[in-house]
């Protein structure tokens, strides 16, 4: 599709010039029928270097000829330019106008674009226009993918990809993940995998939606079945990643489960054609949106509560569309897991503590904390109940029951991840910090630094064999030994030591640094700190009055009670205030994490309470 691309902003052209004797497009309105739109007519020119020229013209979905819809992210206002449609203009960012420049065909193409073929400024149509969005993306003849412009070795990327998807065997992909000379080409598919493209929110339904697609990136195409398979090509040399990269995980989770595979629908239901609508607020509420409503607006039409969320209302506050979200999940899925939802530290939006903020925090110089939610098997804290719910009338409270396991006696230092993916020397001062306070209300038995290890790493070290634990533990003290010396952090007497453990690991290398040698030792000591920094991130070690061991969020605090609501997967931090509770968020709890709770409300060892949430 189109004319082989060329690099345009780099050629001088009078075409910035017309912004000054521009006349804005008027859109006329579309009619009443619900299938409805405007589809853009892009011509071709003799000359490549030629302005672009488009028309638009009304149809319906029924009516409308094979049409071509493009999936892109809008990108950066600055440097915004008029394109020709009909006899007025129409301004584009710099990245649209890259992608119909590589579209630009030698006949004439017809496409549908968001930014050009929605009035953006007809609140009404916008909301109908977007509630028609996935069958928009269904009738076209295909959907056509602009990654952008080619960057950072964007060519070997793909190139690697095609070679990865013409392997027949696991012993092919091991090779050419372990061959030296391809080591810049899975580099490049990182960077092209964290492109801005793949954090757009609606991009999930445009592909999700779509007959056929191919993706475009300056010269090069590629089917988007070939690209997708890449993820799953990789998971079977996922060992091999880990080793190359082991210093740099990130880079093994986006070979892995980024780029094209981060749009999948939900990663906890992946065969379902709707999935709920709560799973797909959960698997993209990274995903980056323009405007904030449509972190929620994006998805309800790809969800099973495509028929019975009600109005998509761009009027509305955020705070209304996500309180009324909130209250919609609660009530048609009868469980509570929404309510300790938590990605940011303030409350923009004025919302009620049982309320998620779905926008992606501004600022993401700290590495984002992995939820509960993640965990596999699925943690079952309140077993098989479901949510006994009511809702104030003012919609800012609701009222639910469960049991109070205990109150928090002493909290951790909190711990952010920031800085070098590498840098494990903040997580350790944390590390020894929790592991101080713990063994000064326990033994330092086996059983013991077994409950330690689960308790930070949320659960996912899980050994029967409890030296398993003790060995986790033992390259982490091995790791300080020459990261923290000299700290007073290291004042505790660390688990007993093995005598097959080192003394020394040398020191730590930058983030884009390799260390030298094939130290199998080091690898073991730092992957081990790696593992367990990823769910420390973002909470706190909690001891509680009669002895409980978990992590809890951040702004966890002693007084804070530590429940188990009914219909909520996972133990809930709430702080009485004035009448009331509020959320404080998730905790992992261990030994009260699949049931145990509930078994102890029918030996009447707890007491069913009634909790007031606002």
């Amino acid at each position: 599709m189109g004319k082989s691309y060329r690099q345009y902003s780099l050629k001088k052209k009078t075409f910035g010039k017309q912004r000054m004797q521009s006349r804005k497009y008027h859109y006329a309105p579309l009619d009443g029928n619900r299938t409805s739109i405007r589809l853009l007519r892009l011509l071709p020119t003799a000359d490549d270097s030629e302005p672009l020229r488009c028309s638009l013209f009304h149809t319906t979905l029924e009516t409308a000829p094979p049409y071509i819809a493009l999936s892109y992210v809008w990108g950066e206002k600055t440097g915004s330019q008029f394109i020709s449609v009909d006899s007025d203009h129409i301004l584009i960012t710099p990245n649209l106008k890259h992608a119909l420049e590589r579209l630009r065909p030698e006949k004439e193409l017809i496409l549908w674009i968001d930014a050009i073929c929605i009035d953006q400024e007809n609140i009404p149509e916008r909301n109908f226009q977007t509630a028609n969005m996935r069958a928009i993306y269904q009738h076209a003849a295909g959907v056509a993918v602009w990654l952008g412009l080619e960057y950072k070795n964007s060519k070997g990327a793909i190139q690697l990809a095609r070679d990865l998807n013409s392997c027949s065997s696991r012993d092919q992909i091991a090779a050419i993940v372990l061959d030296p000379e391809r080591e810049p080409d899975f580099v490049a598919l990182v960077t092209l995998f964290r492109r801005s493209y793949w954090w757009r929110i609606w991009v999930i339904q445009e592909v999700s939606s779509a007959r056929t697609t191919t993706v475009y990136c300056g010269d090069e195409e590629i089917p988007w079945q070939q690209f997708d398979r890449v993820c799953d090509t990789l998971q079977e040399s996922a060992e091999e990643l880990s080793s190359l990269f082991y210093k740099h995980p990130s880079w093994v989770r986006s070979l892995t489960h980024g780029g094209p595979r981060g749009l999948q629908l939900s990663r906890f239901s992946p065969h379902l054609a709707d999935p709920p609508l709560f799973e797909l607020l959960l698997s993209h509420k990274g995903k980056l949106a323009t405007d904030p409503k449509d972190k929620v607006y994006a998805l309800v039409g790809v969800s099973s509560s495509r028929n019975n969320f009600g109005e998509i209302d761009y009027s509305q506050s955020e705070r209304d569309i996500f309180t009324h979200t909130a209250r919609h999940i609660i009530s048609m899925s009868q469980k509570l897991d929404v309510i300790v939802v938590k990605q940011h530290d303030d409350n923009q939006y004025d919302l009620p503590s049982w309320v998620p903020d779905w926008t992606r925090p501004r600022k993401m110089q700290e590495a984002v904390g992995i939820g509960l939610h993640h965990h596999q098997p699925e943690f079952q804290a309140a077993g098989d109940t479901v949510a006994d719910v009511h809702f104030s009338s003012d919609g800012n409270g609701l009222s639910t029951t469960g049991l109070i396991l205990d109150t928090i006696k002493t909290v951790g230092m909190p711990y952010r991840k920031s800085g070098s993916p590498s840098d494990v020397g903040p997580a350790l001062e944390i590390f020894h910090d929790w592991w101080n306070l713990f063994v000064g209300t326990h033994s330092n038995s086996l059983t013991s630094q077994a409950v330690f290890g689960r308790t930070i790493s949320c659960g996912n070290w899980d050994f029967e064999d409890e030296d398993m634990y003790a060995s986790k533990l033992e390259a982490i003290f091995t790791l300080s030994d020459e990261v923290l010396s000299g700290s007073d952090m290291l004042r505790l007497d660390p688990p007993s030591r093995s005598s097959t453990m080192v003394n020394s690991v040398g020191s730590i290398a930058d983030d884009d640094e390799q260390l030298d040698g094939d130290d199998d030792e080091e690898k073991t000591q730092l992957s081990t700190m790696l593992s367990a920094g990823l769910m420390m991130n973002r909470r706190r070690l909690l001891l509680s009055m009669e002895g409980l061991v978990g992590l809890a969020p951040l702004n966890a605090m002693e007084g804070d009670i530590i429940c188990v609501l009914f219909g909520c997967r996972f133990p809930v931090v709430l702080r009485p205030v004035s009448g009331h509770y509020v959320v404080i968020g998730e905790a992992y709890v261990d030994g009260f994490m699949n049931g145990e709770a509930m078994v102890g409300l029918e030996e009447e060892r707890y007491v069913l309470d009634t909790f007031e949430i606002r």
